[in-house]
């Protein structure tokens, strides 16, 4: 007997998800508001964008680009950086409902604590009698992975995969946890095409990796939390030599999506103590398989390369 729990998606109905699973481990799902503080600021100043004054949308512009960091800044910093008086930015944060910029702050500097481990186990609790902790673990990441999909625009999937499929070549980053994707991402690319460089690579030479990147070539990188402080010198470098720039990240995102030319944002919430990174591997899985199919015999090509290869090693049990 299988149980059917239909996902349907608020925006895009190409990435409906149907999830199916066996009746004894039925779930009751706790779907719950998006815990990421910097996603609700950006997802309420993009729902009011057509409600505000011209001063208020310089003001949500300004704060767009600095919601990596936004705590950082006074109300009046933020207000003289927009050229806007105190009172429009304070008004401003009252329609996005909170009582004041303090509070914004205050909040967001919560947030940024949040990816480490000792933060998240500080706020485990015992699991509800109705939801054993294996069937609350596996709701978490369905939901992640519907949230994910849902919000995921297909023409920019679409612009990721034909910008790997044209690139001369692909540069992909990746520190710490966004590290093991990154090198998810060049194990199958590097199946499909030449020219694929993890960056840094084994030897962790991150100048001596980047030093050929150039403006027919794309760097994809994850931007997960916590981030490192070298991916943004690693972007403002593809920048400034005219690479295109795709970037994987979760919806606390830095101040490094407005300066890629594709944007993929996945959830990561964890259920308990660690962030999960199952909608982020699934997306990098669709995006290379998508890329198979566009990149056809050149593809099918190498991957018989690459068997006969393993073939004469005789690496690999048969």
């Amino acid at each position: 007997m299988c149980a059917t729990i239909p996902v349907k998606p608020k925006f895009h109905s190409r990435y409906c998800l149907t999830l199916k699973f066996h009746a004894h481990i039925f779930l009751k799902p706790k779907f719950h508001s998006d815990p990421n503080m910097t996603s609700s600021l950006q997802d309420k100043i993009l729902t009011l964008n057509d409600q505000l004054t011209e001063s208020e949308r310089r003001l949500a512009a300004v704060t767009l680009e600095c919601i990596g960091n936004l705590a950082a800044y006074s109300a009046t910093e933020l207000a003289q950086k927009a050229g806007v008086s105190k009172a429009t930015a304070g008004r401003f944060f009252r329609r996005l409902g909170y009582e004041n910029f303090n509070e914004v702050r205050a909040l967001l500097r919560d947030e940024a604590d949040r990816g480490s481990p000792l933060y998240e186990l500080a706020g485990v609790r015992a699991p509800a009698d109705d939801q054993a902790p294996l069937a609350r673990h596996l709701a978490n990441d369905l939901q992640n992975l519907a949230q994910t999909f849902d919000r995921l625009h297909p023409a920019d999937v679409e612009r990721a995969v034909a910008l790997f499929a044209g690139a001369g070549r692909v540069f992909i980053a990746g520190f710490r946890n966004g590290r093991v994707l990154a090198q998810y991402a060049w194990a199958l690319l590097t199946q499909l095409r030449p020219g694929v460089t993890l960056a840094p690579g084994a030897g962790l030479n991150l100048a001596e990796d980047l030093a050929d990147l150039g403006a027919d070539d794309v760097l994809l990188v994850m931007d997960f939390r916590r981030r490192v402080t070298l991916l943004w010198p690693m972007v403002a470098h593809a920048n400034r030599v005219g690479a295109k720039v795709v970037i994987l990240t979760d919806p606390s995102a830095t101040d490094l999506p407005a300066r890629s030319d594709v944007v993929l944002r996945c959830v990561n919430h964890g259920a308990a103590v660690f962030d999960s990174y199952v909608a982020a591997v699934s997306l990098i899985n669709h995006l290379c398989t998508s890329l198979a199919l566009i990149l056809g015999d050149a593809a099918r090509d190498r991957l018989e390369e690459i068997e006969s290869l393993h073939d004469h090693y005789g690496d690999l049990h048969r």
